[in-house]
């Protein structure tokens, strides 16, 4: 019988795979591939991250970063003119 880490692995494995594929097939500008690919590769990092902390860590220690991923996308939600700038 398999795991749940290793099934949740395989789950994250299967979903990148796929939004790099779609960003492969629709996105025609090296620019936008790019930008992208980056954040693809990022979110994961954190999944492929989250899962591992989650059972090789600390409940308190996995609580802490989803609690921070949480403030951060916060932030990014309220700030992102500030930060990137807008129309």
């Amino acid at each position: 019988m398999m795991k749940t880490q290793t099934l949740l692995y395989y789950i994250g494995a299967f979903i990148f795979a796929g939004l790099s594929i779609l960003t492969l097939l629709q996105l025609h500008e090296a620019k936008y591939q790019i930008e992208a690919g980056t954040f693809i590769v990022i979110a994961a990092v954190i999944y492929y991250g989250m899962v591992t902390l989650y059972f090789k860590g600390t409940r308190k220690t996995f609580l802490l970063a989803n609690t921070l991923l949480a403030i951060v996308a916060l932030a990014g939600i309220f700030f992102n003119s500030m930060i990137f700038g807008g129309h």
